[in-house]
């Protein structure tokens, strides 16, 4: 199946580089289209939609990658989504994974994600997507991640129904450290809280985690109280797992829990 795999961080970034390879391992033919710069927090953005601009694109060879066709544009993800579906980076992809974000990306703050963004591009034009995060650098634990995206992914590829998005969540842990897999809605408190201050300059943005306002237990099952418990968090958005039958709610957690507690060296 072709996968098409982009970011917010830039087509340089770690977190792409793990997750390109964990796809590629699973024996899915790769294409990678991303951002050349990190453009986080755009959301759904194309960056331009002026008649007769010309976004600039163009290819690299990422190292140990080699055999990965990759592609730059200098706009959002959801453009290189866009483009890569019209058919502009050869053939269409069949499945959109956008990732792995260091950050999550939980709560109502999912709406400025243009890691999610990516994902909700892809449903808009017909396809499944999957969008992977784990917790903020440094310590960002892009290994379990791509474990976690694995597991997401087989579900995805073949059990959801078309234009299914997937919002994973991951804590920073290692696999066997995870407490489970949990299916929850967007809370009303994001993993992180952002703070504006007024300077000479303008306005400067500042960026906290919202660890005392998580420990509140009436947010305990949702996506952002989950992931700082240690569980993976899923999240339905459009077609997604909120909206399906509960018995293929239950698929999803059971199939995902067992492919995760397996012992590594028997995992498919």
């Amino acid at each position: 199946m072709r996968m098409l795999l982009t970011n917010d961080d830039g087509v340089e970034a770690e977190g792409l580089r793990v997750l390109a390879r964990a796809v590629r391992d699973e024996g899915h033919e790769v294409v990678i289209v991303a951002p050349l710069a990190d453009v986080s927090g755009s959301g759904t953005s194309l960056g331009t939609i002026a008649d007769g601009a010309v976004i600039k694109a163009g290819t690299m060879v990422l190292d140990g990658l080699e055999d990965v066709e990759t592609h730059w544009v200098d706009a959002p993800p959801s453009f290189a989504v866009l483009a890569a579906c019209m058919g502009r980076f050869g053939p269409p992809p069949d499945v959109v994974v956008s990732g792995i974000n260091p950050g999550w990306n939980t709560g109502r703050y999912l709406l400025f994600s243009s890691t999610v963004g990516a994902a909700l591009t892809a449903s808009m034009v017909g396809r499944s997507a999957l969008a992977v995060s784990c917790g903020d650098l440094p310590g960002a634990r892009f290994d379990t991640a791509a474990l976690v995206a694995r597991s997401a992914l087989r579900w995805l590829v073949g059990h959801a129904r078309a234009r299914t998005v997937l919002n994973v969540n991951v804590p920073d842990v290692d696999a066997a450290a995870i407490k489970g897999v949990r299916c929850a809605p967007p809370g009303p408190v994001s993993s992180a809280a952002l703070d504006l201050t007024s300077v000479d300059e303008g306005l400067r943005l500042g960026r906290s985690a919202n660890t005392e306002r998580l420990a509140d237990p009436r947010l305990a099952d949702t996506d952002a109280g989950l992931v700082a418990a240690g569980y993976v968090a899923v999240t339905g958005l459009l077609g997604g797992a909120r909206q399906l039958p509960a018995e293929q709610i239950d698929e999803i957690v059971t199939a995902m829990a067992e492919d995760l507690s397996a012992p590594q060296g028997a995992r498919p």
